[in-house]
């Protein structure tokens, strides 16, 4: 395999190399895992070439090497976490269904300051960034977890989520969330690696007015917008026909009845509301997702965002992520909040997922937490080991050279060190 040098070698003038970083393997995620691998960069971080060591090695025989002992990875995308809920770590029961853990939500929340708030986010923000997270699709009522980011330096997409019940107190979700975020700026400055999205929290959540008009207003975005799809049976129930246990929860919460309650499966009714009329949105979860939603998922290119362990807590069931695949979904990866998962590591995730659909390729699992999340994102200077892209390069230790990518996902919490910052 001959190295992938890119333009910027080729042309005269262009980025001198500043590090070569070798490994037994490298796994670029846009080809073929590399034996005896390198990876060579300017002094930004910017990778100008990969491919085979003494390949790259006899272009460049003077430059000084890093050499690490284990497989080279891009830095991972989690692609949906909640810091603003860390502090519920280990504090949320499970196992009786979406309706009944999210009741627990708000009664556990109002039990701690946004001070314990704030530390308890920078606290899992830091266990993310050293588990190997590069950057996060991170999901707020509040803009708490932008200041969590900012302090550890972690990049993404704050997802601010709106909700029925913000519209119905304020009169308008979407400017009262502008006035929020003034406010923020007068106060803070904002990161600059930290990207800014509406985001709908839910369809059974939000009113249908107030998603077409987050839709609307995100249509042209960069970004994608992101939304919690068909994580519960209870949620296809109410949007179909009226029934589940949603039905008495919005009665208390005095939304009017059948309002959201469309007679359509959940992507059929997003498709009604103008969801796909710009960049698709994350679908995340999508474990009660039907054969008729999987097919409109592939007809508007929205990927899927899975998190197994919060699906197992909540509800005791995963996706059908074999359908996914032969549906041709694009996958990422995300943990939810430490509400329903033990932590922010992706390396959990994986190893679920190996675990549970061991006849899935282990290349499928590492793509998903890497070149698959800079895709749904949008991010796309990340996720993969390729010239011209700055994703960060993390090394982890792998317990069967033989078969690296089988052991990377076979181990939920492998021994990782950052090489190169994104």
């Amino acid at each position: 395999m001959a190295p992938d040098m890119g333009s910027s070698l080729t042309a005269k003038g262009c980025m001198a190399p500043g590090r070569f970083v070798s490994a037994p393997w490298v796994f670029p995620l846009v080809g073929p895992a590399v034996r005896e691998g390198a990876v060579l960069l300017d002094a930004e971080g910017t990778i100008l070439a990969v491919g085979p060591r003494a390949e790259i090695r006899f272009v460049y025989p003077s430059l000084p090497e890093d050499r690490a002992e284990g497989v080279l990875l891009p830095g991972l995308l989690n692609a949906h976490t909640h810091l603003e809920l860390s502090v519920l770590r280990g504090r949320l029961s499970g196992g009786e269904g979406l309706p009944a853990w999210a009741m627990q939500v708000g009664r556990e929340l109002a039990g701690f300051s946004m001070e314990q708030r704030f530390d308890a986010a920078v606290r899992a923000a830091r266990v993310a960034r050293d588990k190997g997270t590069a950057a996060v699709g991170d999901v707020g009522n509040t803009l708490l977890a932008v200041c969590a980011l900012a302090e550890v330096g972690l990049g993404g997409i704050f997802f601010h989520e709106m909700l029925g019940s913000r519209d119905a107190a304020t009169g308008d979700a979407l400017a009262d969330a502008e006035r929020e975020r003034r406010m923020f700026l007068e106060c803070e400055e904002w990161p600059a690696n930290v990207a800014y999205m509406l985001a709908p929290h839910a369809l059974y959540s939000a009113g249908p007015d107030l998603l077409r008009r987050i839709f609307a207003a995100t249509a042209a975005c960069t970004h994608p917008t992101s939304l919690h799809v068909a994580e519960d049976q209870d949620e296809v129930a109410l949007l179909r026909d009226g029934t589940g246990h949603w039905v008495e929860i919005l009665t208390r919460l005095q939304v009017p009845s059948g309002s959201r309650t469309p007679g359509l499966g959940p992507l059929a009714y997003l498709e009604s509301l103008g969801a796909f009329a710009g960049r698709p949105p994350l679908l995340v979860h999508m474990v009660c997702a039907s054969a008729e939603d999987l097919a409109l998922a592939r007809q508007h290119n929205a990927p899927v965002v899975l998190c197994p362990r919060s699906n197992l807590h909540i509800g005791g069931r995963l996706p059908d992520v074999p359908a996914f695949l032969a549906a041709g979904l694009g996958l990422a990866l995300g943990t939810d909040s430490l509400g329903s998962a033990p932590d922010l590591s992706l390396w959990g995730e994986i190893a679920t997922l190996a675990s549970r659909f061991p006849d899935i390729a282990p290349e499928i699992w590492l793509g998903a937490a890497t070149l698959g999340g800079a895709q749904a994102l949008g991010l796309d200077a990340l996720g993969s080991l390729a010239p011209g892209k700055r994703p960060g390069i993390i090394e982890v230790r792998c317990a069967d050279d033989r078969d690296p990518a089988r052991a990377l996902v076979s181990d939920p919490e492998p021994a990782i060190r950052w090489l190169v910052e994104p």
